[in-house]
């Protein structure tokens, strides 16, 4: 899964995701726009338009929770090559798109290279983990689990950064916090080792968003001497020697046999996460660009419940009523942290 590095628009909308990693903290593959707090005129043809970048976030967004989990479960224990798959594309990507000066990045330096190299060790920690975790637990419980993290970060950026909170917004975390608990207290697919690698994932999220939260901003906004595009060309190609050599100690050697006799259905998903996480880079700083911050965090929150939706249909996965409210509960707290957010702003 492509994971890119989203500091430009942070605090805009919390990805889901595999969305992810999605999404939670990456950096666009395209320069948002300033919202302008309302949809533009769709006169400039469909690339202007709301509703297809809503569409293509909706798509994206699917194909990389549902798609990654259907590959680890089909293709087999091969995260790491998966991630050197979707991380190279999106090197491809950049890479090509700087050569043919479709994004702007300015000259990368050796100190680039230094300080990126912990976000790089971070992020593959994040993807790593977080398909690790899949097979075994359900695509609610790793929504519930990012959800948590949100709480977790808000509660060191109060004591630690200083940033203050509004009673609302303390309030909706206290709501996040008390459906996640209702959840996990009664999580009738309860596997162990998929919640340790929840645990991890959350570990490696919350170390890349405040090591993010100091260098990324200070990099990108404060000195100024690279542009998000080149802190995301930099963090993906610092990954994939980290990720072979995660791949070589997991002897993902047979991965291209395992590959073979899979299904057509199996190949095309695999393909299909590699141009996701591409595509999630672009459609996110679009819809920022097209409507308000509040709208595409609504919309978000409608691609994790649907993509949970979709995952207990395809895999055959059931939750009790009293997991269902948990995860009303913590998804309609974090929906609610979000749209604060934005009102504080």
């Amino acid at each position: 899964m492509v994971a890119m590095n989203k500091a430009s628009i942070e605090g805009t909308a919390p990805p889901s995701t595999d969305e992810e990693n999605q999404a939670n903290l990456t950096e666009p593959l395209v320069e948002p726009d300033k919202p302008n707090g309302s949809a533009k005129s769709a006169s400039g043809g469909i690339g202007e338009s709301a509703a297809f970048w809503l569409l293509m976030l909706f798509v994206a967004s699917v194909t990389m929770t549902v798609g990654n989990k259907y590959v680890m479960k089909t293709w087999g224990d091969f995260a790491n090559t998966l991630t050197l798959m979707q991380n190279g594309t999106a090197v491809l990507y950049l890479a090509g798109s700087r050569y043919a000066g479709m994004l702007e990045m300015k000259p990368i330096t050796g100190k680039q290279w230094q300080v990126f190299a912990a976000t790089a060790f971070f992020l593959s920690m994040q993807i790593l983990t977080s398909l690790k975790a899949l097979p075994y637990v359900a695509i609610a419980t790793v929504v519930v689990f990012r959800n948590t993290c949100t709480v977790i970060i808000a509660i060191i950026d109060y004591f630690f950064f200083g940033n203050k909170f509004s009673k609302l917004q303390m309030a909706s975390l206290a709501l996040t916090t008390v459906g996640m608990l209702i959840y996990a207290g009664q999580d009738i697919n309860f596997n162990l080792v998929g919640y340790l690698w929840c645990v991890g994932n959350s570990v490696a999220t919350i170390a890349n968003t405040f090591w993010n939260k100091v260098f990324i901003t200070k990099y990108t906004k404060e000195l100024k001497v690279q542009t998000s595009y080149g802190v995301s060309l930099i963090q993906q190609i610092e990954t994939l020697p980290i990720v072979f050599v995660l791949a070589a100690f997991n002897n993902e050697g047979g991965a291209y046999i395992a590959y073979q006799p899979l299904e057509l259905p199996a190949k095309l998903t695999i393909l299909a996460t590699c141009a996701g996480g591409v595509l999630i880079g672009i459609a996110y700083p679009k819809c920022f660009s097209l409507l308000s911050g509040t709208s595409v965090v609504v919309a978000s929150t409608a691609n994790k419940a649907v993509s949970i939706l979709i995952g207990m249909w395809l895999f055959g996965t059931r939750l009790s009523l009293t997991q269902v409210l948990g995860l009303a509960i913590c998804i309609a707290g974090s929906l609610w942290y979000a749209v604060e957010g934005k009102r504080k702003k």
